[in-house]
């Protein structure tokens, strides 16, 4: 078995993509009327207690050039959060979506598991 998607529900979908697409650089996998599907990469589902976020939904991704990532985020008008490391010794930043939901964007550092690296490979 496989993830085929994460669903999230939206009041507009255009702000949506304009988000995911235009400020985060997804690509399109399917652009219809209120329906917007993103090619985002390796997924998983991540179930556990969470004592940095309790009772949050955090979609994340990986980048491997944070401090890039977030100049072009500046330069699209985006406001940032500071960087911050996470507990798996990664650089990461905070971002909401249009609809409101979590979004972090994690950098693995040398003090990061393997696997992690691995993932930005794929």
């Amino acid at each position: 078995m496989i993830l085929h998607e994460i669903e999230l529900n939206s009041k507009d979908t255009e702000a949506g993509k304009r988000f995911y697409r235009d400020l985060l650089g997804l690509p399109m996998a399917v652009n219809q009327e209120g329906l917007k599907v993103f090619d985002s990469g390796w997924p998983g589902v991540d179930l556990n207690i969470s004592i940095h976020n309790p009772g949050q939904t955090t979609i994340s991704f990986l980048v491997d050039d944070l401090d890039g990532f977030v100049t072009e985020l500046k330069k699209k008008g985006c406001n940032v959060s500071n960087v911050y490391e996470t507990h798996m010794e990664m650089r990461a930043i905070e971002l909401e979506d249009p609809d409101g939901n979590r979004i972090e964007i994690q950098c693995p550092t040398e003090k990061s598991p393997k696997f992690l690296h691995e993932m930005l490979k794929s």
